[in-house]
């Protein structure tokens, strides 16, 4: 399940303050939920997209109105609003706790673009344990774009990770997710991911040899217009 966090940016632009503060709309990422994609739009929409976490607690405490969420702290970017001035933002940061997170990078998303974390694919692990997972732990709006700090979520090999949530359609901005958390038998977890785990290794037995490929950026972009698909490929940004 994923929540959208929408709202219009037009830096800078001090005769329009009024408007933009009119124009935030949004909510804020659910319990045990991160950040996991923001997108910079052509025509300055800003928009951020929030996920379940495979491992540990998110959201047990939050704090407002912060102008960053620092990275000596528990707390994660989880939501946003304009500030009084209209031109930067305000963050709400929630706890996060998990065993390990490193922090992978910092970068600049320019209009068109977008990041996108989410669950890392085994060649790109840093580490040899359990699921990871590429997470936005902070934004701020800047005259060249929108810059983000990008941390991972490095789940023990012992852990039972998080069952993935279904996805749903995206909520309009200014909706607030209350379904509560349902509870999950672990004999029908295991069996799934038995099963899973027996797909993932006929596939890899299956898989064609390809041209060894460059490792994937962790902090990879795609241009993106407003009314055209995201194309397969494009260029990878480095840090």
């Amino acid at each position: 399940m994923r929540i959208i966090l929408l709202f219009v940016f037009f830096a800078g632009v001090f005769c329009q303050r009024q408007q933009l503060k009119s124009a935030v709309q949004g909510i804020h990422c659910a319990k045990n939920q991160v950040v996991n994609k923001v997108t910079f739009y052509e025509d300055g929409a800003i928009e951020a997209e929030c996920g379940p976490i495979p491992c540990g607690v998110s959201g047990s405490k939050c704090i407002e109105d912060q102008t960053n969420c620092r990275a000596d702290t528990p707390f994660v970017f989880s939501g946003m609003k304009w500030a009084p001035n209209g031109q930067s933002l305000l963050l709400r940061c929630c706890s996060l706790e998990v065993g390990n997170k490193m922090y992978v990078g910092t970068d600049m998303i320019s209009l068109g673009s977008f990041y996108a974390g989410g669950p890392v694919d085994s060649k790109d692990k840093f580490g040899h344990g359990g699921m990871e997972y590429d997470f936005v732990s902070s934004i701020r709006a800047e005259q060249g774009g929108v810059r983000i700090w990008v941390h991972r979520i490095m789940c023990s090999s012992q852990n039972e990770e998080r069952q993935e949530q279904p996805e749903i359609r995206r909520a309009p901005p200014s909706r607030v997710d209350g379904t509560p958390n349902v509870p999950v038998d672990p004999r029908s977890f295991e069996d799934r991911r038995r099963e899973i785990l027996r797909q993932l290794a006929e596939n890899q037995d299956s898989r064609p040899q390809t041209v060894e490929q460059e490792p994937q950026n962790p902090l990879k972009y795609r241009p993106r217009m407003r009314d055209q698909p995201v194309p397969n490929e494009a260029e990878a940004r480095l840090l």
